[in-house]
């Protein structure tokens, strides 16, 4: 059972004159990792539930995923028990990186808006997590990030990229108190389904 954040700090030893300065210190850089690592849980849980109920499977969930594959043109999704499953919706598979056996990322499309999955199998998370996703980039815009897009032509102007689960992006309020994000403002270059570029400027 995990520990709450409370409880790992309560449980703390912060008798330093007993234990040394030293001892003292190695004891709290743990619990900060052991802290970091249930909040890195945390946030992929949650990103992976987004998948299910944005980029649903056939049949399964993505928590329960153990690599993806692209066979011909259409993304693949193999459990530890051999079973496999594809979209439920096969046309938001659109382009990705590195090999169709072993991909470094795989984009998905939905209603003009991208997600990146980003597999890094020596990557921080991505050595900890079933499947190798290192992380989930959401496509942004310029536009407020609490508001819905309206119009097509504000969802193809000013991208940015949100990461869900490296957690070094900010939501910031402005002064009139509309929250906006500060992401990774970046083109992005892949290979689509059919082998041709697939550019995200």
């Amino acid at each position: 059972m995990n520990m709450s954040a409370n409880q790992m700090i309560n449980n703390a030893d912060l008798n330093t004159t007993a234990l040394g300065f030293d001892n003292f210190i190695n004891e709290e850089v743990s619990i900060l990792n052991a802290l970091n690592e249930q909040r890195t849980r945390e946030l992929m849980t949650y990103s992976k539930s987004f998948l299910d109920k944005v980029f649903p499977l056939e049949n399964g969930s993505h928590k329960d995923v153990s690599s993806y594959v692209i066979y011909y043109k259409h993304l693949l999704a193999f459990f530890p028990d051999g079973r496999k499953s594809g979209l439920a919706c096969p046309s938001q598979f659109v382009a990705l990186s590195g090999h169709k056996s072993e991909p470094t990322s795989i984009v998905l499309n939905n209603d003009g808006f991208h997600v990146e999955m980003i597999f890094n199998k020596n990557g921080a998370r991505g050595m900890k997590d079933l499947a190798g996703i290192d992380d989930i980039q959401l496509e942004t815009t310029r536009a407020n990030f609490g508001d819905e897009i309206a119009a097509n032509d504000e969802a193809t102007e000013g991208k940015r990229w949100f990461s869900m689960i490296r957690n070094d992006d900010e939501l910031v309020y402005d002064a009139q108190g509309k929250q906006h994000c500060r992401c990774v403002d970046v083109p992005k270059a892949f290979t689509d389904k059919n082998g041709d570029d697939y550019q995200i400027d």
